[in-house]
């Protein structure tokens, strides 16, 4: 399903298109202009509850840096949220992992003044604060090192033919009752929409059925103690 396809479905649930009414086929739709802003929104912040909860099943990829002599600090991949299980960068030539250097760079450059200019074949790294997403090593690199590192990346959509996260329909669809709940409260303009929602019992249902959707195992069938 697609971000368009998704509000189509938002739309209907709520009876904004309903009948034999056609479905939306663009997002510059003059007669659905106001409700198409508002589906589009629910649809993107619910996105962003699931990314927070690091849940989605696109959300995991891998990227790669190509290290050089005398160059502290790499940019990250355009699209990466967080670093995925963890937090470490596998140099396969030396088949060893590289950690955050403990406390991360605050600690360093306490530490260690002359973290800046140190150069040596790296053992720590540490995020470095700045516009863009990036990553620096202590020691400097002194030489050619190549790292790769799995990460989660940004799931959001803004096209009307972005994919949705999800492996299949059921996941979509149930994502898109649970996204059709928080439109609801916007469509209405309930006082604090989000935690209105976190107390609707369509929206929890929803939210729960996504969830084990989403899992890829068998719920336990019986409470208490497991089984051995």
């Amino acid at each position: 399903m697609n971000f368009l396809g998704g509000v189509n479905r938002v739309l209907r649930s709520n009876g904004i298109i309903k009948g034999d009414d056609d479905d939306v086929t663009t997002f510059s739709d003059v007669q659905h202009n106001a409700t198409l802003n508002l589906a589009q929104i629910a649809i993107q912040d619910e996105l962003n509850d699931l990314t927070a909860d690091n849940i989605l099943p696109y959300e995991v990829t891998n990227g790669t840096i190509n290290a050089s002599s005398g160059t502290r600090a790499y940019a990250l991949a355009s699209d990466f949220v967080r670093l995925y299980g963890h937090a470490r960068f596998y140099n396969s030539t030396a088949n060893r992992f590289l950690y955050e250097y403990p406390g991360g760079r605050n600690v360093l450059e306490t530490h260690v003044p002359t973290y800046k200019t140190d150069q040596g074949d790296p053992n720590w790294w540490y995020f470095e604060p700045t516009t863009t997403k990036q990553v620096a090593f202590y020691q400097v690199p002194d030489g050619s090192y190549t790292y790769t590192y799995d990460y989660e990346k940004s799931t959001s959509v803004s096209a009307s033919t972005d994919t949705l996260p999800f492996h299949n329909e059921p996941e979509a669809q149930a994502f898109c009752q649970a996204a059709g709940r928080r439109f609801k409260a916007l469509y209405e303009e309930k006082p604090d929409a989000v935690a209105y929602i976190l107390k609707d019992p369509s929206y929890i249902t929803a939210r729960s059925r996504l969830m084990n959707l989403l899992k890829g195992r068998n719920s336990y069938s019986i409470y208490g103690s497991r089984l051995r």
